[in-house]
């Protein structure tokens, strides 16, 4: 019985030391601000349409940016962004990405749409971030819209076309 409660005691402590230093680690690279981790998990296709302020059709410059931030990598990439179908922003924008496989780096000379939000943080200035990570990034290949592999949202019949995703996303608004 000790030994039950001295596992579990054991189990409990490797636990939460690990949740304190993947918390300290997302407050020093700025993807946690105040009460809130600023990596969304969206469960459909509206939610992340919902929650996006800025949302762009354009293409992947070839200019990209390895930064180290204490021990997190991230890459900065240049966006050239063709159509703002929500929000406004400049000609080229820098997209932030931590490098991690959630997060899959943006492929040169692609054109997508993009789902984001301003960076706010200590490791750059004047950037967006994706929202939900993979969720919010796709490849248009003609009027199709390509969504990563990896990418389970409910209510995808809307990537059908890229008519049909623009369509959905004036249908739905932004909900801030």
């Amino acid at each position: 019985m000790a030994m039950q409660i001295m596992k579990k005691a054991t189990t409990l402590f490797l636990f939460s030391g690990t949740i304190f230093s993947l918390t300290l680690g997302f407050v020093s690279c700025g993807l946690w601000q105040g009460d809130a981790l600023l990596v969304e998990n969206y469960t459909s296709v509206d939610d992340l349409i919902k929650d996006s302020p800025i949302i762009v059709i354009g293409v992947v410059n070839n200019k990209a940016e390895e930064i180290t931030y204490g021990e997190v990598d991230f890459r900065l990439t240049q966006f050239n962004v063709e159509t703002a179908v929500r929000g406004t922003v400049p000609e080229s924008i820098n997209i932030f990405q931590t490098k991690i496989y959630e997060d899959p780096a943006l492929q040169s000379g692609k054109k997508m749409i993009l789902f984001l939000g301003e960076y706010e943080g200590p490791v750059t200035e004047d950037a967006y971030r994706i929202r939900g990570l993979y969720q919010g990034q796709y490849k248009i290949e003609g009027t199709k819209v390509v969504k990563n592999e990896d990418n389970k949202l409910a209510g995808s019949e809307v990537l059908e076309s890229l008519d049909a995703l623009i369509s959905r996303i004036n249908t739905v608004g932004y909900s801030p």
